[in-house]
């Protein structure tokens, strides 16, 4: 089978507490990366040179490794580097794409798309760049502090928490559009859940016990998240993924071979769904276009397996194409780079401006609030119709796009660093400054794990989700810290 491209295309308990340890402090401020880091970086940079895009594939590589450098702190959550990661794979992974088969980008979508790419590299070095400064002076690593927390938790009451959250965000979910005027707010108690398996998650693998409880909740939000809609299986993998390198060694032994094993997981369960996600939404919604669910879970299992079970090895490769096509957001960005100033004017500013004129104005306060159509603002910048609400769907140019047709090439950073630096003062607040460092850890996780990973996200609903996200979670932590704190480490006292 042919998998050359001509061009590039987007297709659519109870268990027994353990007693405090004595933790040995972490002094060092900011990671210093094992050598093998380095060794292999060098070796991709090298390979990078000789490739169909000899500048942009060996600067690609390096992204990820400056954004590590600039925000890893060790023992503590490497949150803002993860968000930073899966920007760099949805601006970088055309790159390595173009490359395993001998295009330049150049070739594969003309020069506007290289310059997207670069653009869009440049943005996530200002983004990192941003929320290096909000953590100057920041003191050193909280890992003494936060692990010394997580033996003292009680692995029965982090669990029962994680059940009662979980049962929060069913509701909220099932609520959520019923009452229009708190849609945002309510979403945000979904965030809830992601908080809990959290400190649930960091618990066990600190106290190294408990591992089939987390076995089975991730088989669990796994399952759920297949039968949606949406491929909400993958977010159970973010949360593991970031509890898994929220130590010193993370990068080393058993800790490394987790993160390794679950990148591993996350590549074959997205590969699959690639393959197999369009019959399936077909099947879900029975023709109707819209991203809704029409079918019982019974019938949503029976279908999803016989997907799978009939799946081959083209097909795998063709989800492997389709996903790794669909991880690339530079297209539309490119689109927009042929189009603004040419067609569209630049905004100067009114983009952003609309973006925190909207998080000024809730729509609890201001019910006739207008809404923004993702697909309009797409098909008025790129000059390409794009489907919107009418098939079911809603595609945005993204953050970066939109600062660009703000204010250009060249001051496009601005606003993307100040981004940085906000993201940056959530992570200062809940993981440096909280008194209760387990459970303010686990806000500032789940709200930049989810809040901040995808450059596609429009500046509306980015700086909107965070801010609510922020209000919400950091009030309720305000109110109940003190004693989610004091029942969670009861048992253990």
């Amino acid at each position: 089978m042919n998998h050359r491209p001509t061009d590039i295309r987007i297709p659519e308990l109870q268990l027994a507490p353990t007693k405090p340890a004595v933790v040995r402090k972490t002094s060092q401020t900011f990671h210093a990366f094992p050598r093998w880091l380095w060794v292999t970086t060098l070796v991709l940079v090298a390979w990078g040179a000789t490739t169909s895009n000899p500048i942009l594939t060996p600067v690609a590589v390096m992204v990820p490794i400056v954004c590590g450098i600039l925000l890893w702190r060790p023992g503590e959550p490497p949150v803002l580097v993860f968000a930073c990661a899966m920007q760099w794979l949805q601006a970088a992974s055309v790159i390595f794409y173009t490359d395993l088969y001998g295009l330049s980008l150049d070739h594969a979508g003309g020069p506007e798309f290289q310059r997207a790419t670069w653009l869009s590299l440049g943005a996530i070095v200002a983004l990192a760049a941003g929320m290096r400064l909000a953590l100057v002076r920041s003191g050193p690593s909280q890992y003494a502090l936060l692990r010394n927390e997580a033996l003292r938790t009680s692995l029965g009451a982090a669990l029962a928490g994680y059940l009662s959250c979980f049962g929060i965000a069913v509701l909220a979910q099932r609520l959520a559009w019923d009452i229009p005027a708190l849609t945002q707010v309510i979403y945000a108690l979904i965030t809830l859940k992601w908080c809990a398996l959290f400190i649930l998650a960091y618990c066990i693998i600190e106290q190294r016990k408990g591992y089939l409880f987390l076995g089975l909740i991730a088989v669990v939000e796994i399952a759920v998240g297949l039968l949606g809609f949406f491929a909400g299986f993958k977010s159970v993998f973010f949360v593991l993924f970031v509890v898994a390198l929220t130590s010193p060694l993370a990068l080393q032994g058993r800790r490394l071979a987790l993160t390794l094993l679950l990148a591993a997981a996350l590549f074959f369960l997205g590969t699959v769904w690639s393959a197999i996600k369009s019959d399936y939404r077909e099947f879900l919604n029975q023709g109707t276009d819209q991203q809704v669910v029409t079918v019982s879970v019974n019938e949503s299992a029976g279908k999803l397996g016989d997907l799978v079970s009939d799946l081959s090895w083209d097909n795998f490769l063709d989800g492997l194409d389709a996903m790794l096509l669909r991880v690339g957001y530079v297209r539309f960005f490119a689109l927009t780079l042929i189009n603004v100033p040419e067609a569209v004017p630049y905004e100067n500013g009114a983009l952003w401006a609309g973006a925190v004129k909207h998080v000024l104005t809730p729509r609890l306060f201001f019910p006739d609030k207008g809404t923004i159509s993702d697909s309009e603002r797409t098909t008025l910048y790129t000059g390409v119709l794009v489907a919107g609400e009418e098939q079911g769907t809603s595609i945005g140019i993204g953050y970066v796009a939109e600062s660009y047709v703000d204010f250009g090439p060249t001051w496009m950073f601005a606003p993307i660093f100040l981004l940085g630096v906000f993201f940056g003062l959530i992570y200062r607040l809940f993981v440096i400054r909280a008194r209760f460092k387990l459970i303010g850890t686990a806000i500032a996780s789940a709200i930049l794990i989810f809040g901040a990973y995808t450059i596609e996200t429009s500046n509306i609903k980015l700086i909107g989700g965070n801010v609510t996200s922020l209000i919400v979670l950091g009030g309720l932590y305000l109110v109940f810290g003190r004693i989610v704190h004091g029942w969670l480490t009861s048992d253990a006292e």
